[in-house]
């Protein structure tokens, strides 16, 4: 499935945001938009979200390595 082009863009401007916030930021949303939000925090297109599975109630952390962007912890789901 191909996100829409306004995805990445709605992706974008909430990473903006984010980027502003004073302090830590935690984002709520569905598991596609959290994977293109993921895909464009690393600097991937919309589209490469496909590439990043994400089971629904789990956690994950976008951060930073000295300063690349990372995912600090992805998918992280309690003992199923």
């Amino acid at each position: 499935m191909r996100p829409q082009p306004r995805v990445g863009a709605r992706a974008d401007r909430t990473l903006d945001r984010v980027r502003h916030a004073a302090g830590d930021a935690l984002v709520f949303s569905n598991g596609h938009f959290l994977r293109v939000l993921a895909a464009r925090w690393l600097g991937l297109r919309a589209n490469e979200a496909r590439l990043l599975a994400l089971h629904p109630a789990s956690v994950s952390v976008l951060g930073w390595e000295r300063e690349q962007r990372v995912l600090r912890r992805w998918n992280d789901v309690m003992d199923r």
